[in-house]
C-alpha cells in the first residue's frame, strides 16, 4: 500500500503538463496511462505517445515508494471536476494480481478509481552529443514566428516541422510550406563547432508553447537516435526528430529584389484583412505606384468588390502583384514592428517582408509567394 497528500491545484498543475504528450485520440492502449513514481516526498509523472515524452516531478507529503499507473482521462477529468482542496491518494493492490485501486479523499467526497502496477521501465539512456542553453523568451519567439509556416501536408514530413540549424553563436530557425517561408534568426552560445541541422516536429513545438516557464531552457540533441531533449525546471519533454532531408530554403529566397516599399504594418494589415474578405477566392491584388499601394479584391459570381489605398513610401516602378490574403495577413501579424519594408521584383517573384529595425532585419524575414492573377 502506497499513500500520498497534496492539493487539487499543485497535482492537476503537473497532470496537466505531463498529459500533453497523449494525443487526443490515444488509438494504442499503451499510451492510455499516466505513470506514477512515488519516491518519499517526490512524485515523478510521466507520459508518452511513443514518439513524444514527459517527466514531471513534484513535490507531496508522503514517506511511501513505488510506482502505478491510471487511465490519463479518467483523473485529467476528476481534476477539471474539482475545486482546490487538499487530496490524499491511497493505492492498495489487489491480491495476487498486477491491478489495484486509488482511493480518494476530500473534504467533501470520497472517489475510487481503478489503476495497475507495472514494473518500472528501463529508460534507454541516451547520448546527446550537443547541449546548447536558451531563454525561454527567445525560445517561444521562436515558435510563435516560424509554427505558423509549417506544411500540415503528410506527403512532405520534414516541411511538417521547423529546421534548426545550430552555429557557434546562433540558431537560425526555418518553416516553410512552400507557399510561404520564414526565417528567424538568435544568438545563443552553443559552442558546436560544425554546423548541425535538426528538424522539429511542428507538435512538439506546439507542446513546449504551453509548457514552457519563465526561466533557461537546456536544448540537448541525440544526433545518433534522431531525439532531443528540452530541459526545464522540474520538467524534461523528449522526443523524436524529423528524420527526412530538409528542403533547400535558401534557393528560394531571392537576392535581387530592389523595389523596395516601406508602409506602417498595423495599417496594411487591416487594409488586407477587410479587403480580402471581397475576394471569392481568397487572393488579393497589391498595386504599388509612387508614395501609394492600392488592394484589390473582387467576387464577380456574388457582383461584390472592395478596393483601399493606403500611404507608403515608394518610388520605383509601377508594379501590380497579387497574393494570397491570408498568407500575407499571417505574416504581418508576425512582424512586431511598427513598420516593414516589403522588397519585391516582379508579378512572379515571391516577396519578402521584414521589419523595418535595422537589427531585426537580419534576424527575421517572411517570404511569400504571388499568385497569378486574371487582369
Amino acid at each position: 500500500m502506497m499513500k500520498f497528500s497534496t492539493s487539487i491545484k499543485h497535482f492537476q498543475d503537473a497532470v496537466n503538463k505531463v498529459t500533453q504528450a497523449i494525443p487526443a485520440k490515444a488509438l494504442d492502449p499503451r499510451y492510455e496511462n499516466l505513470h506514477l513514481f512515488l519516491d518519499n516526498g517526490s512524485l515523478t509523472l510521466y507520459a508518452t505517445d511513443g514518439e513524444l515524452s514527459i517527466t514531471a516531478t513534484t513535490e507531496v507529503e508522503s514517506t511511501d515508494q513505488g510506482s502505478f499507473g491510471m487511465k490519463a482521462r479518467t483523473i485529467l477529468e476528476f481534476l477539471r471536476s474539482m475545486y482546490d482542496t487538499s487530496v490524499t491518494f491511497n493505492i492498495e493492490r489487489q491480491q495476487l494480481s498486477d491491478q489495484g485501486l486509488i482511493d480518494i479523499s476530500t473534504d467533501k467526497g470520497r472517489y475510487r478509481i481503478p489503476c495497475s502496477f507495472e514494473s518500472k521501465q528501463e529508460k534507454k539512456d541516451k547520448d546527446f552529443d550537443l547541449e546548447l542553453t536558451l531563454t525561454s523568451a527567445d525560445l517561444l519567439d521562436i515558435i510563435q514566428k516560424t509554427i505558423f509556416a509549417c506544411s500540415v501536408d503528410g506527403m512532405r514530413p520534414a516541411m511538417m516541422g521547423v529546421l534548426l540549424e545550430l552555429e557557434n553563436n546562433k540558431i537560425t530557425a526555418v518553416s516553410t510550406d512552400g507557399h510561404r517561408l520564414v526565417r528567424c534568426i538568435k544568438t545563443c552560445e552553443s559552442g558546436v563547432e560544425t554546423k548541425k541541422r535538426i528538424v522539429i516536429p511542428a507538435r512538439v513545438l506546439s507542446i513546449l508553447q504551453k509548457l514552457t516557464q519563465d526561466d533557461t531552457v537546456t536544448l540537448s540533441i541525440d544526433t545518433t537516435n534522431n531525439s532531443v531533449r528540452f530541459v526545464f525546471p522540474n520538467l524534461i519533454l523528449d522526443a523524436a526528430l524529423i528524420v527526412e532531408q530538409y528542403p533547400n530554403y535558401e534557393a528560394v529566397i531571392p537576392l535581387d529584389n530592389e523595389k523596395i516599399v516601406s508602409i506602417n504594418r498595423s495599417t496594411l494589415y487591416d487594409s488586407v484583412r477587410r479587403v480580402g474578405k471581397f475576394s471569392s477566392i481568397g487572393d488579393i491584388r497589391i498595386s504599388v505606384a509612387e508614395s501609394v499601394m492600392t488592394l484589390m479584391a473582387e467576387n464577380t459570381n456574388e457582383g461584390e468588390s472592395a478596393q483601399e489605398e493606403i500611404a507608403c513610401v515608394y518610388s520605383g516602378e509601377d508594379l501590380v502583384i497579387g497574393f494570397n490574403s491570408k498568407f500575407i495577413e499571417a505574416a504581418l501579424g508576425h512582424i512586431e514592428t511598427e513598420t516593414i519594408t516589403m522588397e519585391l521584383s516582379s508579378p512572379t517573384t515571391a516577396v519578402i517582408l521584414k521589419p523595418e529595425k535595422e537589427e531585426e532585419q537580419q534576424n527575421l524575414i517572411i517570404l511569400v509567394m504571388p499568385v497569378r492573377i486574371n487582369n
